[in-house]
């Protein structure tokens, strides 16, 4: 069996406030081989975008742009997010970081477009635009001063992204497509409501599972497994509320 093709990283810059940064980002897209990006309701480009862009001109001119993450989703087949907060705690799930270690590892295992996020540089990423995310990761800096630059941030993701997936060492069986993916999350969403799960309970689940799945990018073996079982639970569910 052939190598597993690499993913394709497309960033994504959600209503990003700075020429600079726009610009900065298409250059870093250049350096490390991306050959597209994407921008959800961007300011109109003006010539210190264009001259931060350097040879990545040609990326930022062709950015595709969309008025919503939600609809440039339905364009990729992942999204990960990135955020300067790494918070733990139980009540701020959606928002809960792997570590870039982690992503990288993750990238190894992983075929189809991947879309990294970027928030705006005020007030980062919304709630919903998170709940939209497969996977959040953050950039660990000093704990006296956390939070980088967006260009910065996204220069180190890039280049450890290219780092990663120009070594020999890849994934050889082909990963679950976005619609597969898709499949399986409405499985456990009827899992969830045949278990009668309560509603204010859902969120949190559906979330961590979405994430479990994109971390774990299972095989198409591994999937056909997977939605075998959720199907025999279900049947089971229903016989026995029919009995």
């Amino acid at each position: 069996m052939g190598d597993l093709e690499k993913p394709e990283f497309i960033p994504v810059l959600v209503a990003p406030l700075y020429q600079g940064n726009i610009g900065s980002i298409a250059r870093l897209a250049r350096n490390f081989g991306m050959t597209r990006m994407a921008m959800i309701d961007p300011p109109e480009l003006q010539d210190e975008a264009i001259a931060y862009s350097m040879h990545g001109k040609d990326i930022l001119l062709s950015s595709k742009v969309y008025g919503s993450l939600a609809e440039a989703s339905m364009d990729l087949d992942f999204l990960v997010g990135t955020s300067g907060i790494s918070d733990s705690g139980e009540k701020c799930y959606q928002r809960n970081p792997v570590t870039l270690d982690e992503m990288i590892r993750w990238s190894r295992t992983i075929s189809g477009k991947v879309g990294l996020v970027f928030g705006r540089e005020d007030r980062g990423l919304l709630r919903e635009e998170i709940k939209l995310c497969d996977m959040m990761v953050t950039v660990t800096a000093s704990p006296d001063y956390p939070i980088l630059n967006l260009s910065h941030s996204a220069g180190i993701i890039f280049y450890e992204l290219w780092a990663a997936l120009n070594s020999p060492i890849r994934r050889n069986s082909p990963t679950i497509s976005v619609r597969e993916k898709n499949a399986l999350l409405q499985h456990y969403e009827r899992l969830m409501e045949i278990s009668g799960v309560p509603e204010h309970k859902r969120p949190i689940a559906r979330t961590n599972f979405r994430r479990m799945v994109s971390r774990a990018a299972p095989s198409k073996r591994e999937f056909n497994s997977l939605m075998g079982t959720f199907s025999r639970a279900m049947d089971y569910k229903r016989k026995r509320k029919e009995e």
